[in-house]
């Protein structure tokens, strides 16, 4: 796959395929990230992780294997948080 192929085809698939469903989190300071789940015109699901804030836009297209092991590490943070911090008195 050549430079231009590697560099655009993640944005061509955010941009494109057919949008089953989305999540939007508004974060912080105006910032919004965006879970996409999308399928190709082969019937092939993928997801695409966006984030949006102040006129910049960032998107990442992941396989679901991908998207699998990021949910187990949210998943792993979040119990970290729950055995660690202690809500305020």
């Amino acid at each position: 796959m050549g430079l231009f192929s590697t560099f655009f085809s993640p944005l061509k698939m955010a941009f494109t395929g057919t949008l089953v469903s989305q999540i939007d989190i508004p974060v912080s300071s105006g910032l919004t990230l965006s879970l996409r789940l999308k399928r190709d015109g082969y019937g092939k699901h993928y997801v695409v992780l966006a984030g949006f804030a102040s006129g910049e836009y960032q998107y990442y297209r992941l396989e679901l294997s991908e998207f699998a092991d990021f949910a187990s590490a949210v998943n792993a943070i979040d119990a970290s948080i729950a055995a660690n911090v202690r809500p305020p008195p």
